[in-house]
């Protein structure tokens, strides 16, 4: 009997292990703010991480469906479509053109799109043709009856790096100064997590972000194993962080690149709804 667990012990836990990797977690999210305008309260938001040219779960009509019956006002895309490692511009395209038909999208660059100058020029010609918006460190106003709120794209980190080695941090601050409002409610779509402190400076009020696929390997009470451009044992993997009078909600992604496993952290879609503190 003792001869047959252990046989099958490898199966149990590659099955344990794909499952992990392969079936959606959909995270429900209710966000409360008093700078928020009246005519935005129960504003939906899908978020979208991280898919690395990766079928989205069992299925990607699965997962379609869920954002479709959460019917959100907006859908953001917050970098890392492609990958760099294992690029498959087919799967980018079709699911890109099956979110352009739920509700206006709004993508930000992440840093495999960056190393990948000829296939991103590529994704942003179609991008273009699928009416989503690409904000190429820019902003736009969204208008409700009267009111707006700014919505808030930046490059990854790495364009700004890729521009000018010696000022990129300052240049990268600079733009995100540039494209605050302080008469409006703003959100920040960024693909990087980890430069929450910049973000709250600058006083942000929600910021959505990617990169850190949860930490890869999450071990209860401690967290996220590893994550990119946060080394071990990372401060913001998954979830919602509040610092100052900003809120950061962080996606585990919906896909894995170099490292191709997840443990103890399943691929997630994020749901935001935004609440008017009366």
């Amino acid at each position: 009997m003792n001869r047959k667990i252990l046989a099958l012990a490898p199966i149990i836990a590659a099955s344990s292990i794909i499952r992990q990797n392969k079936k959606l977690k959909v995270r429900k999210t209710t966000l409360k703010f008093d700078k928020l305008p009246q005519d935005f309260d129960n504003f939906k938001i899908a978020q979208v991480s991280d898919i690395h040219c990766d079928r989205i779960g069992y299925s990607d009509l699965s997962f379609i469906k869920k954002i479709k019956n959460f019917n959100p006002d907006i859908i953001v895309i917050t970098g890392d479509i492609l990958d760099s490692y294992n690029n498959d511009m087919d799967i980018a395209y079709n699911i890109l053109s099956q979110l352009a038909i739920v509700a206006p999208c709004y993508f930000v660059s992440g840093n495999h799109e960056l190393r990948l100058p000829e296939e991103y020029e590529q994704l942003k010609n179609r991008m273009k043709k699928l009416n989503i918006t690409y904000l190429h460190n820019s902003k736009l106003f969204i208008t409700k009856n009267n009111e707006s709120i700014n919505l808030v794209g930046v490059e990854d980190y790495n364009f700004f790096k890729n521009e000018d080695k010696l000022n990129h941090r300052a240049n990268f601050i600079k733009t995100l100064e540039e494209l605050y409002s302080p008469n409006h409610f703003n959100i920040l779509l960024s693909h990087r997590p980890e430069k929450f402190s910049i973000y709250a400076d600058i006083k942000y009020d929600l910021i959505f972000a990617g990169h850190a696929h949860g930490g890869q390997w999450r071990i209860p009470f401690v967290g996220g194993i590893y994550s990119p451009s946060q080394g071990f044992f990372p401060k913001y993997t998954n979830g919602n962080y509040v610092l100052e009078d900003s809120t950061l909600i962080v996606s585990q992604g919906l896909g894995n690149s170099s490292f191709p496993i997840r443990i103890n952290n399943r691929i997630e879609l994020v749901l935001a709804t935004l609440k008017k503190i009366k």
